[in-house]
């Protein structure tokens, strides 16, 4: 397994909350198809002090479907690929910062880089991914701004 596919994995809840070990993104990418549990929403949700309005608007989950999705203990495959979308950011984060909390902290923070709005905010879509991803790889080439 690459080191970035055991960081998002990592974020996740790793290999005893995704339910089996994941070896490839072949692997990764069949258990977003067949739906990430629901205890990966909360791993990711507690370990980065996420509320759960801001979780629900990132992967476009209405209140009840998200109690519907704890009923099932799984998400659906759209909801799962969102959640993923989340964590290859977050452990991106947690590659430049070194540190689960200034990542946590950096996510939630308004960034100049992004017109002041939080990088969190930015990820319900996969151009607000690309975006964050691009500040994370400046700060990680040494380029601030």
């Amino acid at each position: 397994m690459t080191s970035e596919l055991s960081d998002v994995v990592s974020v996740l809840g790793g290999p005893k909350v995704l339910g089996r070990a994941l070896r490839s993104p072949e692997d990764l990418a069949t258990r977003v198809r067949e739906g990430l549990p629901f205890s990966s929403l909360t791993a990711v949700m507690e370990r980065y002090g996420i509320q759960r309005e801001v979780l629900c608007a990132i992967l476009h989950l209405s209140r009840r479907n998200l109690l519907r999705r704890k009923e099932q203990s799984r998400l659906s495959a759209d909801e799962s690929d969102r959640l993923y979308r989340l964590a290859r950011v977050l452990a991106h984060a947690n590659r430049v910062f070194r540190d689960l909390e200034e990542s946590a902290e950096w996510i939630q923070a308004p960034n100049p880089s992004l017109g002041k709005q939080q990088p969190l905010a930015l990820l319900d879509t996969d151009i607000g991914a690309q975006q964050v991803d691009d500040v994370l790889g400046r700060i990680e080439h040494g380029i601030v701004g």
